[in-house]
């Protein structure tokens, strides 16, 4: 080859990687568009979908609501528990919530109920904004 054609080719090359790195940098320097309306979310998933996506089994404690917590100690404890709509009741650790369920722990805003192994905690509801009365 002589010079000129390996100056040619040279030049050419230039220009192709000249074009290569534009076409980079505008693409990687755009905005992203906003998603379409058809793609947006419209029902937040609950924490339960969102945990069956990763294996977990659907349970039935939404079915038990949890209305007081009743501790002397550690070991003497219970809740008042309303289950599938009936009417509040005190259940003693080890004691059958329904639905196959025992009540494995009690604690200050919360417990722990066992299904087959499997530990869940329910939660108390938020205070209501109204007068609060605590007996010790």
């Amino acid at each position: 080859m002589n010079r000129l054609s390996l100056r040619l080719v040279s030049l050419a090359l230039f220009a192709l990687l000249c074009a290569t790195l534009t076409y980079w940098i505008i693409t990687l320097m755009q905005h992203p568009a906003a998603p379409s309306p058809a793609a947006i979310a419209q029902v937040e998933p609950s924490a339960a979908d969102a945990a069956q996506l990763f294996g977990s089994q659907p349970t039935h404690t939404t079915q038990i609501q949890l209305v007081g917590v009743l501790a002397i100690s550690a070991r003497e404890a219970a809740a008042i528990v309303s289950y599938a709509g009936e009417p509040p009741h005190a259940i003693a650790l080890g004691q059958l919530v329904g639905g196959g369920s025992t009540l494995s722990e009690v604690r200050s805003r919360s417990i722990i109920i066992d299904h087959n192994g499997t530990k869940t905690e329910v939660t108390m509801p938020a205070n209501a904004p109204g007068p609060t009365i605590w007996v010790h």
